[in-house]
């Protein structure tokens, strides 16, 4: 499958070879969401002890801007990225199924008082991804902006790298606004984007963390050069 996706990877970028460049990097921002016990009602309750872990990282990538969609301002963007999240502490199933011991958690009541201690694992997370989406430059419309403005929608899917990682691959859509200006006769980019994401957990951690989409986005700041 890796071997697939890279080859698809390489294939794409070799098509667009004759379009714009963009090299970028920043910081990007994700979470997971713990996994939730129900009350004797049937209702979704937080597990005692039991926390969603926000990831920090970093991410650089490469996109190729293809604008010969016959769209004043508008280009179609494919590239990939690579992200690399910082350690953090995540509970695995093996700490779990010993903190919650015999407790019953499709009936838990939240009015009783829980003593559990999960055991946590210290973890980094590395990713590779593709992205696909499309770019709109807000000086078509608005020619008289003082600098260069765009606006994105991003579709993209990540796959975890090694055999120690908690995220086995997420699958992600959204989008963002930056700016271009030129320093040093270089063209420059800043850029924010937002994404909705539903990862998929490695099998040491799928009955903790919910491999669903949530609303707690994945947040990307960026830097760029553009060639």
């Amino acid at each position: 499958m890796k071997k697939i996706f890279a080859t698809l990877l390489v294939g794409m970028l070799a098509v667009f070879s004759f379009a714009a460049f963009e090299v970028t990097g920043g910081y990007v921002n994700t979470s997971l969401v713990a996994t939730s016990a129900e009350d004797p009602d049937g209702d979704a309750v937080a597990i005692e002890g039991l926390d969603d872990v926000t990831m920090h990282g970093i991410s650089v990538g490469a996109n190729y801007l293809f604008d010969g969609l016959g769209i004043e301002g508008g280009a179609l963007l494919v590239g990939g990225s690579f992200e690399y999240y910082f350690e953090q502490e995540f509970v695995n199933n093996d700490d779990f199924a010993a903190g919650v011991g015999t407790a019953d958690l499709t009936s838990y009541d939240p009015d009783t008082t829980y003593e559990f201690n999960f055991d946590k694992t210290k973890q980094t997370q590395t990713n590779l991804g593709l992205n696909l989406g499309y770019r709109q430059s807000l000086n078509a419309f608005f020619p008289d902006l003082p600098f260069g403005m765009y606006v994105q929608g991003l579709f993209n899917y990540y796959f975890g790298l090694g055999d120690e990682k908690v995220v086995d691959n997420t699958l992600g859509f959204g989008g963002g606004a930056g700016a271009n200006f030129t320093v040093q006769n270089l063209d420059m980019n800043v850029g924010a984007d937002v994404l909705f994401e539903k990862p998929t957990l490695s099998e040491d951690y799928e009955e903790v963390y919910e491999s669903e989409f949530h609303f707690r986005p994945k947040f990307k700041v960026s830097v760029g050069v553009q060639f």
